[in-house]
C-alpha cells in the first residue's frame, strides 16, 4: 500500500487556505484571526487596527470571519468522521488521507458518505467481505491472480465473473479515496473551462406550468461553466428546485483524460490490462465523474450564493448611508387607491406635526391622475399652516400616479415658489408600522399613517428609520429567499454595524434602537448606556462609559471610538467664572471659545466656584472619531503645531491641520494612526461619514412617458443593482434597467444619480444606457 499510518487530524493550514480565499497576505489573516478571538468588532479592526491587517475593508474582514467559522466547523467534523469510521473498523491509511484533506464540507460529504451509520454496505465493502481484499493487494504489488481458483474455492463467490467485479468495486473504491486522484479531480473542478452546462425544459410536473415558463429562456440553455454568470447560476437552480428545469453538468475530454491518466497511474504495476482499464472506466463512470459534477454544481452555488450576498450588503449599505437632509420639515405620502393616500407633515427632528388622508382621482393613465379640489386645498392649507417646501413621496402603490398629482400642483403654482418632491424608498415601512417600536413611537395611530411618518423620516434621518426594521425586510438584491436566511442575515446584521458605526453617534441624544447596533454594544448594554445618561443628564466626556456596569474595559474599547460627545453643547451646562491661580489644569473644563479652563458651580456648595469632579472634565477630543488609546498622539500633533484642543473644527484648526506633512511630523505611532489622527483634526465637526454617498434627487416635473422615444436623455437613481445590471428610477411606471453590458465599464451603487439615454421601449420595460454617473 501506498499509504502506511492513520491520520487523525486535518492536514491542511487554516491561514493559507484563508489568504488564497480572500487574496490577502497570510500574516495579515493571522493578525485578523488573533483580533476576532480577542473579541475585537469588525469596525473597531477595520479603523483602529488597520496596521495590523493591511487596511482591509469591513467587507474582506468579515469574508475572513466567516472562513475561520467555516473551517472551524470543517476540522470538527473531519475529527469526527475520523473517529467514527475508525470505530466501525474501516479507516484505512488511503481513507484517512481523503477525510484528512479535505477542504470543504461538500468534499467531505462526499468522501464520508458511504460510511455513515444506517448506510447500506457499499459494493467495496460487500466484496471485501467476501475475502476479495487479497486478491486486489496482489493486483497492485504486480501479481498475478487467478480469478478461476478464486470463485472454485469461495462458495460465496458464485461465478469468476462476480469475483472480477467485486475486485474491481474495491479498486474503484480506492481510486476515489486516493490523495493523488482526489487531487488531479480538484485541478479539473477549479477551471471551469473543461465543463459545459445544459439545461432543458423538464419533463416532470411543475408547481404551475406559469413558474414553468418564466424559465423558458434556460430551456435549450448551454453555456461553458467558466463563462456562467453568477445570477444564471441562481435562476437555473431556482428553477431546477420547482422543477421547470432539468440540469447536467458534462465534462469534456481533456479533464476526463487527465483523470483517467491518474487513475490508471495509481494501478500501474497491474499486469491485467484490460483488467486495469476497465477498473478506470468503472471507476470513473460510476464515482469520481458523478462526484466532479456534484463538485462544479457545489461550487457554482456557492459563488453565487456569495456573489449575491455581496450585491445585498453593497445595496443595504448604500441605502443605509444615504445623506440625510438636515433642517427641513417634510410632507411624507404614503401613496394608496382605495385606502386613500396617507399624509404626515415631520418636523426637522422627526416630530408628527400634522396628519391627514388625500384621494387620488384616477384618470386614462397614471399621469393623468389628481387629488380634486379638496385634496388640493387640504395640502395648500398644510403648507401654509406649517411652510414646508419639500414632499416626500414612498415609492410604493400608486407612486407614480401621486408623483403626477403632486408635479401638476407645483407647476400650477398652487404651491409656494421653490417646493419640490422626491421619492423615497418606501421597503419594510409597513413591517416597522406594526412592531412594538412603532407603537411606542407612535401611540394611537393607523398603521398606515405611521408609513407616512416613517417615510418622511427616511428622508430627514435615513440611517435612524432603516435600522428600525430587520434588514432582510428591505429588500435590496434578487433571489433573497434562495440564500440561507441565518447566512443571509448573519451578513446583513454586520453591514448595519458597519453603517451605524461608523457614522457614529451623539451620545446624549441616539436613543436605544440606534445605540444597540453599534460595534460592541447590546441591547442590555445600550440600555444601561441610557439609564446613566438620564442619571447624569448629559455625559460630558467618553470617560463616564467606563463606570457604567456592564461596560466591561472591552467592551468600552470597541464601542467608544464610534460614540461621540460635543464639548461645545457641554459647555453650557458650566458656570462662567474665573480659574484659581494655583489649581491643576487637569481637573478643569476647556473652553470652548479660547481655549482656557474654566470651573463649575458645586452644587450646595457655599463656594462660588469648585472643582470639576474627576470624569466630569470635557475633553475636545471626543467629538471626533480618534479613539481615545491614541488621545496622546493626537495632542503631541496639536501642540507641535501650536494649536488648542478647543478649537478642534474650527475654520483655522482646519486649514493649520491641512497643510501638515504626515512625513513630517515626529509623533511615535504606526502610518495608520497618524492618518486616521490627521483625517479627523481636518474636519469640521459638522461633517458627516453618509456625506460621501448620493443624495436623494428632488424634483418639481415628472416625465411624460408618452413622448418618450429611442435616444431621449433623462436623470435617475439607481434603485436597485443585481449581477445583470441597474435598476433605475427615472420617474416612469416602471424602473429602467441599465444591463451591466451598458454600463460602459463603471460599477454602479444604489443611490446613485445617473444620466441614461433610452434604448429600448417595449412592452417588458425599458432599456437604457449609461451615459455619465452624476453623483
Amino acid at each position: 500500500m501506498s499509504h502506511k499510518h492513520i491520520i487523525r487530524e486535518k492536514t491542511w493550514n487554516s491561514f493559507t487556505l484563508i489568504a488564497e480565499t480572500v487574496g490577502e497576505k497570510e500574516g495579515h489573516v493571522k493578525n485578523v484571526e488573533n483580533l476576532l478571538k480577542s473579541d475585537h468588532t469588525i469596525p473597531f479592526i477595520a479603523r483602529y487596527r488597520k496596521e495590523l491587517t493591511g487596511d482591509m475593508s469591513t467587507e474582506k474582514l468579515f469574508k475572513i470571519k466567516e472562513q475561520i467559522q467555516r473551517l472551524e466547523n470543517l476540522e470538527k467534523k473531519i475529527t469526527k468522521a475520523l473517529l467514527d469510521i475508525e470505530k466501525l473498523g474501516k479507516l484505512t491509511p488511503a481513507l484517512s488521507e481523503a477525510i484528512a484533506s479535505s477542504t470543504t464540507l461538500t468534499s467531505l460529504e462526499q468522501v464520508t458518505a458511504e460510511y455513515k451509520p444506517g448506510k447500506k454496505k457499499s459494493k467495496s465493502e460487500q466484496a471485501k467481505a467476501l475475502g476479495l481484499g487479497s486478491a486486489v493487494e496482489k493486483l497492485l504489488n504486480g501479481e498475478f491472480v487467478d480469478f478461476n481458483s478464486i470463485a472454485q474455492s469461495n462458495s460465496q463467490i458464485k461465478s469468476v465473473k462476480a469475483a472480477v467485479g467485486g475486485t474491481k468495486d474495491i479498486l474503484a473504491e480506492m481510486l476515489k479515496t486516493n490523495k493523488l486522484v482526489l487531487q488531479m479531480v480538484d485541478r479539473v473542478c477549479k477551471d471551469g473551462s473543461n465543463f459545459m452546462l445544459e439545461c432543458s425544459k423538464s419533463k416532470s410536473k411543475a408547481e404551475t406550468d406559469d413558474k414553468k415558463e418564466k424559465f423558458d429562456q434556460y430551456f435549450e440553455f448551454k453555456k461553458c461553466v467558466k463563462t456562467l454568470k453568477h445570477f444564471q447560476v441562481m435562476a437555473i437552480n431556482r428553477g431546477e428546485n420547482l422543477k421547470a428545469l432539468s440540469v447536467k453538468v458534462n465534462i469534456n475530454h481533456h479533464a476526463e483524460k487527465a483523470v483517467v491518466s491518474e487513475c490508471r497511474r495509481f494501478l500501474s504495476r497491474m499486469q491485467d490490462e484490460q483488467l486495469r482499464s476497465e477498473t478506470v472506466q468503472e471507476a470513473c463512470t460510476r464515482l469520481l465523474f458523478p462526484l466532479i459534477c456534484r463538485r462544479v454544481r457545489s461550487h457554482l452555488t456557492e459563488s453565487a450564493v456569495e456573489s449575491s450576498l455581496d450585491v445585498f450588503a453593497n445595496n443595504l449599505k448604500h441605502l443605509l448611508l444615504t445623506p440625510p437632509v438636515k433642517g427641513i420639515l417634510v410632507l411624507a405620502i404614503d401613496p394608496g387607491y382605495k385606502h386613500g393616500c396617507k399624509i404626515a407633515v415631520v418636523g426637522d427632528k422627526g416630530e408628527v406635526l400634522a396628519t391627514d388622508v388625500l384621494y387620488l382621482q384616477l384618470g386614462s393613465n397614471k399621469q393623468s391622475a389628481q387629488f380634486g379640489r379638496d385634496g388640493e386645498a387640504k395640502l395648500i392649507r398644510l403648507q401654509q399652516r406649517f411652510g414646508f417646501v419639500t414632499i416626500a413621496i414612498g415609492n410604493g402603490t400608486a407612486c407614480r400616479e401621486t408623483e403626477s398629482a403632486i408635479a401638476k400642483l407645483i407647476g400650477s403654482s398652487k404651491l409656494k415658489e421653490g417646493t419640490v418632491y422626491t421619492v423615497v424608498d418606501e421597503r419594510g415601512a409597513s413591517v416597522y408600522s406594526v412592531t412594538p417600536l412603532a407603537e411606542q413611537e407612535l401611540p394611537n395611530m393607523d398603521t398606515n399613517q405611521r408609513s407616512a411618518v416613517s417615510i418622511g423620516r427616511r428622508l430627514l434621518e435615513p440611517l435612524s428609520e432603516y435600522v428600525k426594521i430587520e434588514p432582510q425586510h428591505l429588500g435590496v438584491g434578487q433571489y433573497q429567499h434562495d440564500i440561507a436566511q441565518t447566512k443571509l442575515s448573519n451578513r446583513l446584521n454586520q453591514v448595519v454595524t458597519e453603517a451605524v458605526s461608523f457614522t457614529g453617534l451623539d451620545i446624549n441624544t441616539c436613543g436605544q434602537h440606534m445605540l444597540q447596533k453599534i460595534a460592541g454594544l447590546t441591547k442590555s448594554r445600550a440600555e444601561a448606556i441610557l439609564a446613566e445618561r438620564g442619571r447624569l443628564g448629559n455625559f460630558t466626556n467618553r470617560e463616564q462609559v467606563k463606570a457604567i456596569k456592564g461596560i466591561g474595559p472591552k467592551t468600552y474599547e470597541q464601542c467608544i471610538g464610534f460614540l461621540r460627545v460635543y464639548p461645545r453643547e457641554a459647555k453650557e451646562r458650566v458656570v462662567k467664572g474665573k480659574r484659581d491661580e494655583d489649581e491643576d489644569d487637569e481637573d478643569y473644563v476647556p473652553s470652548a471659545a479660547r481655549g482656557k479652563r474654566k470651573l463649575t458651580k458645586a452644587a450646595g456648595s457655599s463656594s462660588k466656584y469648585r472643582k470639576v469632579a474627576p470624569g466630569k472634565t470635557c475633553n475636545y477630543l471626543d467629538q471626533t472619531a480618534i479613539h481615545p488609546e491614541s488621545y496622546h498622539f493626537a495632542m503631541k500633533i496639536i501642540n507641535a503645531c501650536g494649536l488648542k484642543a478647543g478649537d478642534i473644527g474650527s475654520e483655522d484648526f482646519v486649514s493649520a491641520i491641512k497643510r501638515l506633512s504626515p512625513d513630517g511630523l515626529s509623533v511615535e505611532c504606526d502610518p495608520a494612526t497618524k492618518q486616521l489622527i490627521l483625517s479627523s483634526l481636518s474636519q469640521p465637526i459638522s461633517t458627516d461619514y453618509r456625506d460621501q454617498f448620493s443624495k436623494p434627487i428632488f424634483k418639481s416635473e415628472i416625465i411624460d412617458s408618452t413622448r418618450l422615444s429611442i435616444g431621449v436623455e433623462l436623470e435617475g437613481r439607481v434603485s436597485n443593482v443585481t449581477h445583470f445590471g441597474a435598476f433605475v428610477d427615472v420617474g416612469l411606471e416602471r424602473d429602467g434597467l441599465i444591463h451591466v453590458s451598458k454600463m460602459r465599464g463603471q460599477t454602479l451603487c444604489l443611490g446613485n444619480k445617473v444620466k441614461v439615454g433610452v434604448e429600448k421601449k417595449d412592452a417588458k420595460g425599458i432599456g437604457l444606457v449609461l451615459i455619465e454617473v452624476i453623483g
